[in-house]
């Protein structure tokens, strides 16, 4: 008998400013790559390419307290039918909506935009409320314009933080039929998908996340793939277990809307986040999609003992290159450090006292 069941929740709910947020201070870096061609232009080498002072480096961002602002209101909805066929099987399709009115965060516009801003106009065209404190002068080209080396800017309200997409899961648990009968499969798989990840700035553009590899300031460019599944399957046989599980993040464009501006996603807007490596290639569009398999087997010895082993990115996949993320380097440790690391076993005891 098919059972459908459908369920439900909503809430609101406030969170008034931190410390940090209304009278702190708190000094970050980022890493600039200079894309203004009058600059680079003054910046060059007998050779005509651009001097060291004109590559890549570490932009100083400081974000500082605002005793103004105002608390975030959060409004949050889910929806979810689940659907049992059998008593063994069951699905779960769900949706979710979280909103953040008047969302806390350093000026959206980001350490770049700012920096790219001055470099074109001076100080006149950065926006209000910000400021850009000048580096030394290249001691290659004493006269040409200096580069940015601490970008001012302070907490403040948002309009909105958005965000909705839906969630996926199966169960099942069943005996296997036939001469596998003594086997007990568990099954589970889950996914999500990120429909959208919106802020709305205070003048009412809005910056899309979902994605791409914003938001990149506040995590550390780690990015929003839209898909994100895992699928494992136990085996169990006496007091044998064997638990195969595969993991999937879909790939992402390189380009951030929160460090570059609004409506920088298109293919060439990715080269203003491409680290100073000499690996680097002059754009990279996309970072492809990352898959992992591992395997757990586990031997109950009796009720109080077990041994156990796993193998962490069995089939040995490989990290892809990220050339824009900075939280580590040349790949993105948030969803595929075990390609850096590669094939790994782990060994261990469980006791039971």
């Amino acid at each position: 008998m098919c059972l459908l069941t459908l369920r439900g929740t909503f809430s609101r709910g406030f969170r008034v400013p931190s410390f940090a947020e209304t009278n702190g201070m708190n000094v970050a870096y980022t890493t600039y790559n200079v894309t203004n061609q009058n600059f680079i232009n003054q910046h060059l080498n007998a050779n005509g390419t651009a001097n060291s002072y004109a590559q890549a480096y570490s932009l100083g961002q400081n974000t500082a307290g605002n005793p103004n602002l105002k608390p975030e209101i959060s409004t949050n909805f889910t929806g979810a039918a689940v659907i049992r066929p059998t008593d063994w099987l069951n699905f779960t399709f769900g949706y979710y909506y979280i909103k953040k009115s008047n969302y806390i965060a350093p000026n959206p516009l980001g350490a770049t935009a700012i920096a790219n801003a001055w470099l074109s106009g001076g100080d006149a065209a950065v926006p209000a409320g910000t400021s850009v404190k000048p580096d030394v002068i290249d001691t290659q080209n004493p006269t040409g314009q200096v580069r940015p080396y601490m970008v001012n800017l302070a907490y403040l309200n948002t309009r909105s933080l958005v965000t909705d997409g839906v969630d996926m899961k199966v169960n099942a648990n069943v005996r296997l039929p036939g001469f596998l009968r003594d086997v007990r499969l568990i099954s589970t798989g889950q996914a999500t998908y990120v429909r959208s990840f919106n802020l709305t700035m205070p003048d009412g553009q809005v910056q899309h996340w979902a994605g791409t590899l914003a938001p990149y300031n506040a995590v550390s460019a780690s990015g929003t793939p839209r898909w994100r599944a895992n699928w494992s399957n136990t085996f169990i046989w006496k007091n044998l277990s064997v638990t195969p599980t595969v993991y999937y993040t879909s790939g992402y464009k390189n380009v951030a809307e929160d460090t570059n501006g609004v409506g920088t996603r298109s293919c060439a807007d990715s080269a203003n986040l491409l680290v100073g490596s000499a690996y680097a290639p002059s754009n990279q569009c996309h970072i492809k999609n990352w898959w992992d398999v591992d395997l757990n087997v586990t031997y109950r010895i009796n009720d109080r003992w077990r041994v156990y082993t796993t193998v962490y990115n069995l089939l040995g996949f490989r990290a892809p290159a990220d050339y824009g993320t900075y939280g580590s380097y040349l790949y993105n440790s948030s969803w595929a450090e075990k390609g850096a690391i590669m094939r790994s076993f782990q060994f261990g005891v469980n006791v039971t006292l």
